[in-house]
């Protein structure tokens, strides 16, 4: 059994395409991922949670995991708490290693194993993370998993760490992140994930347009000045209730340049947020505004040594191919 008796539990479960081998089981000291396990929902829990809900719970196909040995395994406390955080984090870094869509509303739970049976002491629906239109239903592979869980080893070290001005801006900027992934709408998905950027970037007022794109250089190198300022008009638009210049009148080319822009815009946040978790010298650069302030004074050559080689931006286009896409899919009625 994945858990042994006494012991205390948190996981996330899932159903998702999985590709290839799977993951090692225990990827951390208080971490498993498991993906040739089940769960079986407690009789009570199934009238509470619902047949159909029960149903999805118990059709999970990938569990992240954290669990304890405990002394008082009957009594939902801190110990929960803790678990909870961590497999949150594993979740957190799932979403910053791959793009996925769940058939269903990943689920939060956390008990305890006892007298051979494994009881839920509390449930959470998780938002559920949309797919991008072209790529519906990508593969998690073992790899990602495994970035995950470094990532949320990262994220655990994050939240105590002292860092002068503290991390508010980077966790409030990584949270509108994570809300993102489960936006129905794609423009609004665009604009807040502009939003991440400049989260990252701090523009100044008055030359917010400019400095996306001259800023972001750093995260995707020269060359994509036309896209960031397209970004960001999309981004104004949005933010001044100016939809209609892509919504009223149906255009099928207006459409699929806006699925491009999602799928690149995504990408640069989430492998910006990404980078940032992952490595302890940029926390103390991205944290909160003073901090963003330096960075941004510091000159090119001495941002582009802190913080790395940039990614390409067009890389989320590679499988786009827009004869597979009618216009249904592109919202024409």
């Amino acid at each position: 059994m994945w858990i042994a008796n006494g012991e205390k539990y948190a996981l996330v479960g899932l159903e998702v395409k999985l590709e290839g081998p799977p993951p090692p089981e225990r990827i951390a000291p208080n971490l498993w991922a498991l993906a040739t396990t089940t769960f079986e929902v407690p009789p009570d829990w199934r009238e509470w949670l619902g047949s159909i809900r029960a149903a999805q719970v118990a059709g999970s196909n990938l569990f992240l995991v954290s669990k304890q040995a405990s002394t008082t395994p009957d009594i939902l406390d801190d110990e929960n708490q803790a678990l909870q955080k961590h497999v949150w984090h594993f979740y957190v870094g799932l979403l910053l290693s791959a793009m996925f869509s769940p058939s269903h509303q990943p689920v939060l739970l956390t008990g305890a194993r006892r007298n051979d049976v494994i009881d839920i002491r509390q449930q959470k629906d998780l938002d559920l993370p949309v797919p991008q239109v072209f790529r519906p239903y990508p593969a998690i592979v073992a790899a990602d998993i495994v970035s995950a869980a470094q990532l949320s080893l990262k994220l655990d070290a994050m939240l105590p760490t002292t860092v002068p001005g503290g991390l508010w801006r980077f966790f409030r900027t990584l949270h509108i992140y994570v809300e993102t992934r489960a936006i129905g709408q794609l423009l609004d998905r665009i604009h807040q994930y502009c939003r991440c950027i400049d989260g990252l970037i701090l523009p100044a007022i008055g030359k917010t347009k400019q400095q996306f794109k001259s800023r972001s250089e750093l995260f995707i190198g020269p060359g994509h000045h036309d896209l960031m300022g397209a970004l960001y008009d999309v981004r104004s638009h949005v933010e001044h209730l100016h939809e209609n210049q892509y919504l009223e009148t149906f255009d099928r080319e207006i459409r699929l340049d806006l699925l491009k822009k999602e799928a690149i815009v995504e990408y640069i946040a989430r492998t910006a947020l990404a980078r940032i978790v992952g490595q302890d010298a940029l926390w103390p650069h991205f944290g909160n505004t003073a901090a963003l302030e330096k960075f941004w004074a510091l000159s090119p050559d001495e941002r582009r040594r802190v913080w790395g080689n940039p990614i390409d931006p067009m890389t989320p286009l590679a499988d786009f191919d827009p004869k597979y896409l009618h216009d249904g899919h592109l919202g024409k009625a």
